[in-house]
């Protein structure tokens, strides 16, 4: 598969933190900053296990997609640190 976050998270992640389905972040420095802060690797195990948070926002493993590969969520991770509005 593709390893372009953008498209990436145009396909399977932007349902979710578009709109903030879940409590998921939007991609904006108050949505992501908290998350971010705990540092990229945080967010790559995150993204590929699964987390739910303290508020009840829940990240399936793997956007609930696993046939997508650790490659593809990191670079879908770097995409979106990089596109914070």
């Amino acid at each position: 598969g593709t390893l372009d976050g953008g498209e990436i998270y145009q396909n399977l992640c932007g349902a979710c933190h578009t709109n903030g389905v879940g409590k998921a972040p939007m991609l904006t420095a108050a949505g992501m900053g908290a998350r971010a802060s705990k540092g990229v690797d945080t967010l790559y195990k995150h993204a590929i296990e699964g987390f739910t948070g303290p508020d009840g926002g829940i990240m399936p493993p793997k956007g609930g997609n696993p046939a997508i590969t650790d490659e593809q969520i990191h670079a879908t991770v770097d995409w979106m640190l990089a596109n914070l509005k």
